[in-house]
């Protein structure tokens, strides 16, 4: 009897997705634009990259050497994609404040996937909506700058909170305001209450 033979682990290879290829973009660098119609909610590819830990991924990049995280995409609590390495086509697809595309995390995997029709040369996009850090400073906001182009454009691609807006957008106007205090938890229920029991007064 011969002896079994070892099965050997190889490393998937991700293809080409049939939808989209790489051109230079107008939003930033190069981006991916549609060369099939695409339907509205088909999975257009699939986020590929190395799989890495939190920790890893902030020792390998430093935000004060280059715009560079575009390239990671938190999977989980414990786990980021760095498409550097391993990474597929999809590492190139921009953002737009007004995207036509959405990110879709499913069973370990991230999907890219269409929210409305897309007809062909149209570049796709999705809200990156990078998580706010609250020590960030007017030259952290500046430093993500949104060039989107989109009517909606909130000027920054980073996820700004409500109660921050009115000063992220002067900040981004270059106007250096103090930064607004976060409101305590409870406070607005507090004062839909205190104005519901006004109304009713007011009524009665």
């Amino acid at each position: 009897m011969s002896p079994a033979k070892k099965s050997v682990k190889k490393s998937v290879k991700p293809l080409a997705s049939s939808f989209y290829e790489v051109r230079r973009s107008k939003i930033q660098g190069r981006g991916a634009f549609a060369i099939l119609p695409i339907r509205k909610g088909k999975k257009i590819d699939e986020y590929w990259g190395k799989r890495i830990t939190h920790d890893e991924a902030d020792r390998r990049y430093d935000d004060s050497e280059a715009r560079h995280h575009t390239f990671l995409f938190v999977l989980d609590d414990d786990t980021v994609l760095d498409a550097r390495y391993g990474g597929n086509d999809a590492r190139f697809i921009n953002h737009s404040c007004d995207p036509n595309c959405e990110t879709v995390i499913e069973h370990g995997h991230i999907w890219i996937k269409a929210m409305k029709a897309i007809t062909p040369e149209t570049e796709l996009t999705y809200d990156y909506r990078f998580e706010w850090q609250d020590d960030y400073e007017p030259e952290d906001v500046r430093y993500y700058a949104c060039r989107c182009g989109a009517k909606k454009c909130r000027g920054t691609i980073l996820r700004i909170p409500v109660y921050l807006r009115a000063t992220i957008k002067q900040w981004l106007a270059g106007n250096d305001v103090p930064v607004q205090k976060k409101p305590k938890k409870g406070a607005k229920k507090a004062v839909k209450k205190v104005v519901k029991k006004v109304v009713k007064k007011a009524v009665r």
